[in-house]
């Protein structure tokens, strides 16, 4: 089974994927797989480094790095591969029989979730916030387009309360594939 997760900055991506780690899926990182990558280069794995270069893999092909990222591990366990960022990519996923989950949350609540793990992609609220407007719109297909991607999944998660809530909701949705 292949689970794609889509999302905003904050929303709880990180946490959906790790409980889905605990029920046995392997974990793909679209911006973990950025982060090296930024890093072989000798760049700091900022927001703006990443989206830069996962934005410049899609222009040679709008699917380029959710195929190189999964291609790694291969499809032979279940999958959860996270974060998705543009139509192709959530096409993608679901071309290869895999449902995609988006995650969001309060923008407020999002804010306070980055403050408390202080990653080194995250830096001021003015940051966070170009970031994820940049983030949720482009024209462009081959760029990040959260709005859209979200709008594409198969299921919705409202990640306002607690991580237990947050589980019941992925527990939830993966009940519907067990019948």
């Amino acid at each position: 089974m292949i689970i794609g997760i889509t999302g905003t900055i904050g929303a709880g991506k990180s946490t959906a994927v790790s409980y889905l780690e605990k029920k046995g899926f392997r974990h793909v990182s679209l911006s973990g797989y950025l982060a090296e990558e930024a890093r072989r280069r000798g760049e700091q794995p900022t927001r703006p480094v990443l989206r830069r270069i996962g934005n410049k893999m899609r222009k040679t092909s709008d699917t380029a790095l959710v195929e190189q990222a999964l291609g790694e591990y291969g499809l032979k366990d279940n999958v959860a591969v996270e974060s998705l960022h543009t139509i192709p990519e959530i096409a993608y996923v679901k071309g290869l029989g895999g449902k995609v989950i988006a995650i969001d949350a309060p923008l407020s609540l999002r804010w306070e979730r980055v403050q408390s793990r202080g990653g080194e992609k995250d830096a001021s609220y003015d940051a966070f916030l170009v970031e994820q407007n940049r983030q949720m719109s482009s024209s462009d297909a081959n760029e990040n387009n959260l709005a859209s991607a979200i709008e594409a999944a198969d299921f919705h998660i409202e990640n306002a309360g607690t991580e237990e809530e947050l589980f019941q909701g992925i527990d939830a949705i993966l009940s519907k594939f067990d019948a």
